[in-house]
């Protein structure tokens, strides 16, 4: 039952602080990765979880430990979730110090538009999205191929990806590059469905160099046709 839990979680709602603290610095979220291994961001908060799938009075439930820094500052705790279809629920404990509750919703996965691909690829005047404004948030980027999409390993090879903890890249797996942490959200036809997001503690202007930089080397490969970012 842990794939219910694993993936990208975007907060909504916490009881002790409103929209504009929990969105401070980018987009607040919770993510569930692999080995027990997590990640949660909101405010000026940033937390390493540690974490397992357990038995609590007859209810199963995400349990995890915490531990990271809110504004330099080093924090821990403790916290538990439940998930019931795309929406999770739970509750935080920062050790010695305040505790609230908290709503998130799955991050969506893109799917594939029901209009021909032509419509997808011929949009006028294009832009690279590495020369957007980018934020040190979670995007989700959508890598059209010319042809059928390469090897996943050769495409993850071109770049510079190395698998996370994996013995190859494939699809709902994870990989890294310099400050990004990378999962291969989906594959339909020639396109490609990346969640990119900060590694654990890198600094944001770290993370926007490495971000914009990883940008113009995929929309530099020969085989692809288009690279397309998104805000989440």
């Amino acid at each position: 039952m842990r794939s219910q839990y694993r993936g990208t979680w975007l907060i909504s709602e916490m009881e002790s602080w409103d929209a504009d603290f929990i969105n401070l610095v980018g987009q607040g979220y919770l993510t569930v990765g692999r080995n027990n291994s997590g990640f949660m961001q909101f405010g000026a908060v940033e937390l390493d979880l540690d974490w397992r799938v357990e038995d609590a009075g007859g209810i199963e439930r995400l349990e995890f430990t915490m531990q990271g820094f809110d504004e330099g500052d080093p924090v821990s705790g403790r916290g538990w979730a439940t998930v019931c279809d795309l929406k999770m629920t739970g509750r935080i404990y920062l050790h010695k110090g305040e505790e609230s509750g908290f709503t998130a919703i799955r991050e969506k996965k893109r799917r594939t538009a029901t209009c021909p691909q032509t419509k997808v690829i011929s949009l006028p005047e294009r832009i690279s999205s590495a020369d957007q404004c980018l934020e040190p948030r979670v995007y989700v980027v959508e890598v059209l191929f010319k042809q059928q999409k390469p090897p996943l390993m050769q495409f993850a090879c071109d770049l510079n990806i190395g698998p996370e903890l994996a013995p190859e890249i494939e699809e709902d797996s994870w990989g890294t590059r310099g400050s990004l942490e990378i999962w291969f959200m989906e594959i339909q036809g020639r396109k490609l469905t990346l969640s990119i997001q900060r590694a654990h503690f890198k600094r944001k202007e770290t993370y926007l160099r490495d971000l914009k930089s990883f940008l113009h080397d995929m929309e530099s490969l020969s085989y692809v046709e288009r690279v397309q970012i998104d805000k989440h």
